[in-house]
């Protein structure tokens, strides 16, 4: 599926932009550790700075960006490619299956299924005339399940999914993981098929990595959150709703 692989100038200032963002987000979490007396709340921000700093670079990538929200409050970023309209988003692994991608995982309870995404898979309907390859084996068992949000209306779900297969060609995910030791370790670039609910690997951009690794005082800042119990909020984003007020960059 060679085709649909970024140009590699792209993934390069993509994984860059990952790896920076992250960086960020442990720099402010540094600063919060010092001068509050709690600070855990935080660690619920990495997305976000890692989404920023893509928006930040989107100028030289031929990036738009716009809002979007995922259920009733959690806030992401949806990138377009403004030559080829490809539309991507970036997602922790750790709450990412590719075998199951609309299905949220919880990884600290057993890799146990959680909530529904139901706006991935409607996101993912962008890519229904793709021939997908028949030679692909999920790692696990998978279930098909259409579930639309209990908390948006039925009728903007169907009039938000023909805007955005109007408006787009296709719909990529990337991820990111976070290895033992707290570092960026894999990013992985995907094309997820509607139809079976997999997400097929494009490529393994991990080889751009750079710049990663931590200090040990990098990883005592955020150790404590990385082996505890708290499931980021992004693992709960169901529901699809763009905001009306779209953001572009220049």
């Amino acid at each position: 599926m060679n085709q649909f692989k970024f140009n590699p100038q792209d993934s390069q200032m993509i994984v860059n932009g990952i790896v920076e963002g992250y960086r960020e987000y442990i720099e402010h979490r540094k600063d919060r550790h010092e001068i509050m007396a709690i600070s855990s709340a935080f660690a619920w921000t990495k997305g976000n700075f890692i989404e920023s700093k893509i928006a930040q670079i989107s100028p030289l990538l031929s990036l738009k960006y716009k809002f979007a929200k995922a259920g009733l409050t959690w806030d992401y970023l949806q990138f377009i490619h403004e030559d080829t309209k490809k539309l991507f988003l970036i997602k922790n692994a750790a709450y990412f299956n590719e075998d199951n991608f609309s299905q949220a995982l919880l990884p600290n309870q057993q890799k146990s299924k959680g909530p529904r995404r139901t706006y991935l898979h409607e996101l993912s309907k962008i890519n229904q005339h793709i021939e997908f390859t028949s030679d692909y084996q999920p790692k696990s068992e998978y279930e098909i399940t259409e579930q639309l949000s209990l908390f948006i209306p039925e009728k903007q779900i169907r009039d938000d999914l023909e805007k955005i297969q109007k408006d787009y060609n296709e719909f990529h995910i990337l991820t990111y993981s976070i290895d033992d030791a707290y570092q960026i370790s894999e990013i992985i670039h995907y094309i997820p098929n509607p139809t079976n609910n997999i997400a097929y690997r494009i490529e393994d951009l991990s080889k751009y990595i750079s710049g990663a690794e931590l200090t040990d005082e990098e990883r005592e800042v955020i150790a404590p959150d990385q082996d505890s119990d708290i499931i980021d909020p992004a693992a709960y984003d169901i529901g699809i709703i763009e905001d009306e007020n779209e953001e572009e960059s220049n």
